[in-house]
């Protein structure tokens, strides 16, 4: 069975269950639409511990690992966001008329959704709190593969290769950064710079949080006019 024949067995039979009567089926529909839309509970136990670590230890090595994950997201989402626009795989399964999905609907800029980028951000930040704590990590991306995975795919939002494309790319590009002993050493230089400034690394951590918190809508318009001005440019389609 090929990849795209997967994927919609998957949508349909969960689209099936979601839109059930049975007691399960309500449990399972309170579940989905709580956990995966709701920004609060989907969160909370990602950017909890995220903060945790970052207070709980005020060593630059540490901290500057935790940076490094935080500009690393940056880049996956950005990768995520682009290949949307410039590399379109297959159309979101809720704006597929063939597949008939009992899913609410909403309003899309563009129709692509491989990979997710809200799965690449969740998974991104997931490994980020894995390297520090293998603990805290793999609770928070059993969470991740939950909230930002199985539910926005119930919800018709992704088919499941949208996720594992996320699962793939996104811990890889953190890998990278944290590898990369250019990048780390510049940014633990720059804490160690900058003990008496530290106020200014908390707002700008606390900016990161505020715009992750909200899927960055400010990266995505960004990433969204860069796309734009390359397309008019090169005479790309879309």
């Amino acid at each position: 069975m090929s990849i795209s024949s997967l994927d919609s067995s998957s949508i349909a039979e969960l689209s099936a269950f979601l839109g059930g009567n049975g007691i399960g089926n309500k449990l399972f529909r309170l579940l989905i639409y709580n956990v995966g839309e709701n920004p609060l509970l989907r969160g909370v136990p990602i950017f909890f511990p995220l903060l945790l670590l970052w207070f709980g230890n005020a060593s630059a090595e540490r901290r500057s690992r935790i940076l490094t994950g935080l500009l690393a997201t940056c880049a996956a989402v950005g990768i995520s966001v682009s290949m949307q626009y410039l590399v379109p795989v297959h159309t979101r399964p809720v704006l597929d008329p063939a597949l008939s999905l009992q899913m609410a609907t909403q309003q899309w800029d563009h129709d692509s959704s491989f990979p997710s980028d809200t799965a690449m951000l969740y998974f991104a930040l997931s490994t980020t709190i894995f390297l520090l704590n293998r603990r805290a990590g793999i609770a928070v991306f059993l969470w991740s593969l939950l909230s930002a995975g199985l539910c926005r795919v119930a919800l018709g939002w992704h088919y499941p290769s949208d996720i594992f494309g996320s699962l793939v790319i996104a811990p890889a590009v953190v890998l990278l950064f944290d590898k990369t002993a250019m990048i780390r050493g510049k940014i633990q230089a720059l804490l160690e710079s900058s003990q008496n400034r530290m106020a200014v690394i908390n707002a700008v951590l606390a900016l990161f949080i505020a715009e992750a918190y909200n899927l960055f809508p400010g990266l995505r318009s960004l990433v969204e006019t860069l796309v734009r001005i390359i397309r008019k440019n090169f005479d790309l389609p879309g």
